[in-house]
């Protein structure tokens, strides 16, 4: 998979946690999520962002989309709120469908978790400080299916920060994305939707990924 073979290093993990995806992937032998847990062989990956409201009863925004070498399938998205309908505060769940374009409310139910993992299938994760974005996300999957988001995950964040400092050793490097989108040149997201910031983080990827391709 040549898309990712330039940034195998920057997959997102701690020793920690590659023991608990190899726990997983032992314990869900035979289920029918077994598949999601063997290595992706295609050159696809999934772009995913989160926005998050801790509450007593958190409200998770997500949304997936789906790019290869060449473009980002802005038509092969998935995107829900995720949140306990029955419990949530009410006004939380109306600021995220409208602050982060949402138009599904779904409870973190094995079913609906499972949907998305489908969706995902096995296939790499890309995403902006995936270590902070994916927590929540990752504390459902483990309730309600049993086991964290088993995929390979790339942190765009470190990327871009490798490539600019290797640039530009003295400047200073902002922690934002559109910043980085500003940085490399790229249209700014519009608005603050989730699937915006997921987009916006597949174009950035590409963009990184062909700025690797020039210099090596």
């Amino acid at each position: 998979m040549r898309l990712l073979d330039r940034h195998v290093a920057l997959f997102s993990g701690s020793l920690r946690m590659l023991l608990q995806r190899e726990s997983d992937r032992r314990r869900c032998e035979g289920s029918p999520y077994a598949w999601l847990f063997q290595p992706y062989m295609g050159e696809e990956l999934v772009a995913m962002a989160c926005r998050v409201s801790v509450d007593e009863h958190p409200v998770v925004s997500v949304a997936a989309v789906v790019l290869n070498q060449r473009h980002v399938q802005t038509s092969r998205a998935w995107v829900a709120t995720i949140a306990n309908t029955r419990s949530a505060d009410k006004a939380t769940l109306r600021r995220h469908h409208q602050l982060y374009g949402t138009d599904v409310a779904l409870t973190p139910s094995a079913e609906n978790l499972g949907a998305l993992a489908e969706f995902v299938g096995n296939r790499p994760l890309i995403g902006w400080q995936v270590g902070c974005s994916f927590e929540r996300l990752n504390s459902l999957f483990k309730a309600g299916l049993g086991f964290g988001l088993p995929n390979a995950q790339v942190d765009i964040a470190k990327l871009h920060h490798r490539q600019l400092r290797r640039l530009h050793p003295q400047v200073d490097i902002s922690s934002c994305l559109g910043d980085a989108l500003e940085r490399w040149q790229l249209p700014a997201m519009r608005g603050h939707g989730v699937l915006s910031d997921a987009t916006a983080s597949a174009l950035l990827y590409l963009r990184l990924q062909r700025g690797a391709a020039q210099v090596t």
